[in-house]
C-alpha cells in the first residue's frame, strides 16, 4: 500500500481513497465492544441462516454440538426454551432426552444469533419418518418443542419477541400440557426455572454447570447406564 491509498495487487493497482477507507478503532477496548456488539446483533427472519450438520455432542438439556460438511464444529443453544442446569432436578433427563432424539443424527438449525458464549441460537429440526416409512411421510420435528413437551424444558418467554407468532403459541400451548399432566419436572411441586437457580448461584458465587463432560465429547460414542428402546448415543448403526 502507497502513501497515496494505492494497492499493488498482482501486477495492477487498485486505488483506495483514503476517504473512503475505514477507520479502526486504536483502543483495544473499543475494538472489543465492536466484536462483542457485532457477535449479539441478531440477524433478521428474512436473512436467518441455516447450519446442517450431525449432532456430536450433548451438552445440557438445551445445548449441542453440531459437526457441518466441513468438519467444523458449531456450538448450539436451541432458541425459545430454557432446560434445567446438569446440578438441578431433571438437568441429566433432560440432557439424557435430548441426546436420545438428536446424538449422531442429522439436523437442521435455522439460528439468527450468537450469545455472549459465541453460541448460534437457533431451532433445531430433526428429520423424521412417518408411519408409513416412506420418505413422503417424513417431517421436520421442532427439537426445542419436544424437550418442552416431555416436561424436561420451559418455555424461554423471555426471549419469546425473537419467536414467530406461531412458535410463541405452540411452545406455551406445550408447556401448559405438559404441567397438566406432570410430565417430567412437573411432577414437583415448585420446580424451580433455570435462570433462577442460575441467578442464586452467581449471587452465591458458584457456578451453575457441573464438571461433567458433554455427551460425545472426546470419544465418538457415549457411554449410557440406562439405555432406553428406541434411542441410542452412538455414531454407529444402532
Amino acid at each position: 500500500m502507497t502513501s497515496d491509498g494505492i494497492r499493488a495487487t498482482r501486477g495492477f493497482l487498485v486505488r483506495h481513497p483514503t476517504s473512503l477507507r475505514p477507520r479502526i478503532p486504536r483502543t483495544p477496548l473499543l475494538r472489543l465492544a465492536l466484536c462483542a456488539t457485532a457477535l449479539l446483533l441478531p440477524v433478521s427472519g428474512a436473512n436467518a441462516a441455516e447450519l446442517h450438520g450431525r449432532v456430536v455432542g450433548v451438552s445440557d438439556g438445551d445445548t449441542i454440538s453440531v459437526l457441518d460438511e466441513w468438519h467444523i464444529t458449531h456450538k448450539v443453544r436451541l432458541a425459545g426454551i430454557d432446560a434445567p442446569e446438569r446440578k438441578q432436578p431433571y438437568g441429566a433427563q433432560a440432557r439424557q432426552h435430548l441426546a436420545g432424539l438428536v446424538f449422531g443424527k442429522s439436523v437442521a438449525v435455522t439460528w439468527h444469533k450468537r450469545d455472549w458464549y459465541g453460541r448460534l441460537i437457533g431451532e433445531v429440526r430433526l428429520r423424521v419418518t412417518g408411519a408409513c416409512g416412506q420418505p413422503d411421510c417424513a417431517r421436520a420435528e421442532d427439537v426445542g418443542l419436544a424437550q418442552i413437551e416431555s416436561g424436561l424444558a420451559w418455555h424461554y418467554r423471555q426471549y419469546q419477541n425473537e419467536q414467530t407468532m406461531e412458535q410463541r403459541r405452540r411452545y406455551a400451548l406445550a408447556e401448559q400440557s405438559a404441567r397438566a399432566k406432570r410430565e417430567g419436572l412437573w411432577k414437583d411441586a415448585r420446580p424451580v426455572p433455570p435462570w433462577e437457580y442460575r441467578s442464586s448461584q452467581r449471587a452465591a458465587g458458584t457456578p451453575a454447570a457441573s464438571s461433567q463432560p458433554p455427551v460425545g465429547s472426546g470419544q465418538w460414542a457415549a457411554v449410557r447406564s440406562q439405555p432406553s428402546v428406541g434411542s441410542c448415543w452412538r455414531l454407529t448403526a444402532c
